[in-house]
């Protein structure tokens, strides 16, 4: 192996800053390579370019949050399936597997296949989303479409007072009650059904669980929970902060333990049948 600047034939292993171009974009990566002895010039071998290639295809990715090939292949190998069986699986060409999983980027529509059809959280969150849109903001959502950002922050808001689910459920409730009784529109425009345990958010269950799983919850015991990530507050506006910050004071002294006994007593609870879902008409006579 020969310098092509100088000649040298004395090379040395040192790490070197590249930006090579993906998809119109240069990308900056620090790779492994030989480096001219003499006069510094890197020279690659067919290896280190494959592994440059690939570096700078999964640092696209990250960039523009899509699967990097190592993600792509733990997909592959957790279903216990070989190249060709996940491109079967996918429906694509099973070269398209093989690129996937070394320097060729996937677009976003086979990124959203891949994650539909390997990820169990992502696809539930899918189809829940799903599930919402068909349901128009009404009565039962309190006159908003459900919205993930606002219920997800004031889950992280009030999971670090209230611990328990249980009583997590009934601060929901009681924000979004509240607020409509208030302004004539809920906060995070969640569902609630009549359970024995009270009202609690609609699918709530499934709800926390992607939140466990995509890291914003933490489980501390079957029966308590702790957020993970600090809750974002921007995401809300001045009125619905000052609902906010009313639960709070409701539940911060004892956890939601009296607002728990307190919501089997209201009438949206009392009026509602069993598994039904709650009328925001009824925040009207709440007694909160």
């Amino acid at each position: 192996m020969k310098c092509l600047q100088c000649g040298g034939e004395r090379f040395d292993k040192k790490k070197m800053r590249f930006a090579p171009e993906i998809k119109g974009e240069h990308v900056a990566v620090s790779v492994l390579t030989h480096v001219c002895h003499e006069c510094s010039a890197p020279l690659m071998d067919s290896e280190q370019m494959n592994h440059l290639r690939r570096v700078a295809a999964d640092q696209y990715r990250r960039m523009h949050k899509l699967l990097t090939s190592d993600e792509i292949i733990k997909f592959r190998q957790a279903l216990g399936m070989s190249q060709i069986a996940f491109a079967n699986y996918l429906k694509v060409g099973e070269a398209s597997v093989k690129r996937w999983e070394t320097y060729f980027v996937q677009d976003l529509v086979q990124d959203e296949n891949i994650r539909l059809k390997c990820d169990e959280a992502y696809a539930e969150s899918n189809a829940l989303e799903v599930h919402w849109k068909t349901h128009p903001a009404d009565i039962y959502s309190g006159k908003r479409r459900f919205n993930w950002e606002l219920f997800k922050q004031a889950v992280c808001y009030l999971v670090e007072l209230t611990r328990s689910p249980l009583f997590l459920n009934k601060a929901l409730f009681y924000l979004d009650f509240i607020h409509y009784k208030r302004h004539g529109i809920s906060v995070t425009g969640s569902r609630y059904v009549h359970l024995e345990y009270g009202p609690c958010p609609d699918q709530y269950q499934n709800l926390f669980d992607i939140l466990l799983q995509e890291g914003t919850l933490t489980a501390i015991s079957h029966h308590e929970l702790k957020n993970s990530v600090k809750a974002d507050l921007s995401v809300f506006d001045d009125d619905q902060k000052e609902t906010l910050k009313y639960v709070t004071d409701l539940v911060k002294n004892d956890q939601g333990k009296k607002l728990l006994e307190q919501s089997h007593e209201e009438l949206a609870f009392k009026k509602t049948h069993s598994m039904q879902i709650i009328s925001y008409e009824l925040a009207k006579q709440l007694k909160k």
